[in-house]
């Protein structure tokens, strides 16, 4: 990416785009500040591998669902770059691998920056959790309200929004999806 580029088009899209003057003190750094935004926060993973999975071996044998719960995220809408923000609750159950406590949060953090649809965000988590892992099954729910229903459009303001589910192996056995939302409904109270 380059940030200076960034800043020199949105500081074009502001004043020959838009008409807005830019000596105006509240707009004059506002190209930069949208520039080092896009560079080091929504879009900081673009081109990048997540990498940073710590994993410990499973000593006990542990062989139950694991719930990382409640991780905050937010994306941009590849369709109006707009910021959709919400919740993920990433499930699996794993063979020979703890992954470390705040991984998780990382995978999906990593994963939310960049341009996107929700519904591609959950499985590129799962796509990463299945390579880096295997684990023997996995799903995510993920929970989000959308700029571009809310601020545009359709104007739904408050809590509309999108849910939706990335379900692999084991989780597809019933007992063990109902297992699973148990869990995050018991993270929500």
């Amino acid at each position: 990416m380059d940030q200076a580029k960034i800043e020199q088009y949105f500081s074009l899209l502001m004043s020959e785009g838009l008409g807005l003057d830019l000596s105006d003190p509240n707009l004059k750094d506002t190209p930069k500040r949208v520039a080092k935004m896009y560079v080091n926060e929504f879009f900081s993973s673009l081109g990048k591998e997540f990498t940073d999975f710590k994993v410990f071996p499973n000593t006990k044998k542990y062989d139950e669902i694991i719930l990382s719960d409640n991780i905050h995220f937010v994306s941009m809408c590849p369709h109006h770059f707009l910021p959709f923000t919400g919740l993920a609750w990433v499930l699996y159950i794993h063979r020979d691998w703890l992954i470390g406590a705040s991984k998780m949060a990382r995978l999906v953090e990593h994963c939310a920056s960049r341009p996107q649809l929700q519904e591609d965000l959950g499985c590129e988590i799962m796509d990463v959790l299945e390579n880096r892992m295997d684990p023997i099954g996995s799903m995510i729910v993920m929970r989000a309200t959308h700029g571009c229903m809310s601020c545009r459009g359709v104007k739904q303001y408050g809590k509309a929004g999108l849910t939706t589910s990335v379900i692999r192996g084991n989780f597809f056995k019933d007992s063990v999806k109902q297992e699973g939302l148990k869990l995050i409904e018991l993270s929500l109270r």
